[in-house]
């Protein structure tokens, strides 16, 4: 790898409840970027520390820590917020396209109102198709149609006695000539008529008198009636078992994962499949991924692993763990001591595997014990590596990123 940079183990911004704006408005650039919600700065306003931020971001954030959120420095709403006009009009001197500039709408307003066109624009309007898919038994008398073929195969299976009524009603109307009613039964079809007995109520089977071929037409679609029930019957049954089978192969599965995120003593091996996807998204959409909680010990803490787009350097990632809350919180000790290692494995050179440790802070949040599901706040690197590097140097493999994590009590 690439000459290593230098990385400060850091309590990181907390990810949770981040709602990014629609997919189809554009990132702003990092001079108008809220670092909380990472969105268009909304009623800008300025610290005392240089740093800018949505007014209703930093107001919900001071309430909960008192601190800012990139330099921890301890900020007043009352005396260290400010209106940062400036970058409010240079925002709203801003345009954007409408999206559905293709479809004929040549609006253009700022990104802040832009959710709001999108809504209410005459072009956002679902494509609508006006052919019909007729019955498929319309040719022997079923005039229905549909908008789609789901709803003409729901219709079949719904209607399955009147549309048996309706090929009774053509077979009884076709009309077979005279010279073919009173000749003589030809050998092939007097085989015919002996192949097959309709069976009656008590399911013996009985020689039909079949003596013409109107006769074994209608004991031929009798015998496929009953044949098509039974099949139907059987599909039921069998489709109710495998959906059993795959709820019982899912529930089994997961137990077993469960046990194994419990009992691996604080070593944990993180693969992430789909990487190519997982960090389109990342660096795209500012997806952040997160491991599955394991445990230090059987009743000890539990920590998950957060990966995602830096936000002080878009060029690396931010590796961080979370304390986890578990069921037996109140028999652990507050706060949690320990050291932590991350290995990101090379998957075609183990020697260039990166190693990097870090001890806890009991002064910081990270450790205390978890108020919520997940502890809100991170530790761990906010430049962990170069994305580019990892993607070149060996560190991915069939499309998998691998981590392993040990942490250990002290």
């Amino acid at each position: 790898m690439d000459k290593p940079r230098t990385k400060n183990a850091s309590e990181g911004i907390a990810p949770m409840g981040i709602t990014p704006l629609n997919d189809m408005v554009a990132e702003p650039e990092s001079r108008y970027e809220c670092p909380v919600c990472l969105n268009w700065l909304r009623d800008p306003v300025i610290t005392t520390c240089g740093h800018k931020f949505c007014k209703s971001c930093i107001t919900s954030w001071l309430q909960n820590s008192g601190h800012c959120p990139i330099d921890n420095i301890n900020l007043s709403m009352k005396v260290d917020i400010f209106p940062d006009n400036y970058t409010k009009r240079e925002i709203q001197e801003q345009r954007m396209s409408c999206p559905f500039a293709s479809k004929g709408c040549t609006v253009k307003v700022t990104p802040l109102d832009l959710d709001a066109h999108i809504a209410s624009c005459e072009h956002n309007q679902p494509e609508t198709s006006t052919q019909k898919v007729p019955c498929a038994f319309q040719p022997v008398g079923c005039k229905e149609q549909f908008s789609s073929r789901e709803e003409a195969q729901e219709h079949i299976d719904k209607e399955t006695i009147t549309h048996l009524s309706y090929l009774v009603n053509a077979y009884s109307e076709m009309k077979i000539s005279n010279d073919m009613s009173n000749a003589n039964i030809d050998p092939k079809e007097q085989e015919a008529m002996t192949l097959w007995a309709a069976p009656d109520k008590d399911g013996e089977s009985k020689p039909p008198p079949l003596t013409n071929t109107s006769a074994l037409i209608r004991a031929l679609y009798e015998r496929v009636v009953v044949l098509e029930q039974r099949n139907r019957e059987q599909d039921i049954v069998i489709g109710n078992m495998s959906k059993q089978l795959s709820a019982l192969t899912v529930a089994k599965g997961k137990q077993n994962n469960e046990m194994l995120l419990r009992y691996c003593m604080g070593n944990f091996i993180w693969r992430i499949d789909n990487f190519k996807a997982r960090l389109d998204a990342m660096v795209n959409q500012s997806k952040m991924v997160y491991s599955p909680g394991f445990y230090t010990s059987p009743n000890g803490y539990r920590f998950c692993v957060r990966l995602n787009i830096s936000p002080q350097n878009p060029l690396c990632f931010a590796l961080h763990v979370h304390l986890v809350k578990t069921e037996h919180d109140e028999c652990l000790e507050w706060p949690f001591n320990g050291r932590i290692t991350f290995a990101m494995v090379n998957q075609y050179d183990p020697e260039q595997t990166q190693r990097d440790t870090m001890m806890s802070n009991s002064n910081l949040i990270a450790f205390q014990r978890p108020t919520a599901d997940i502890c809100l706040r991170g530790f761990g690197y906010s430049e962990y590596a170069v994305v580019s590097d990892v993607v070149r140097n060996g560190f991915v493999k069939d499309d998998s990123l691998v981590f392993k994590v040990h942490i250990k009590c002290v």
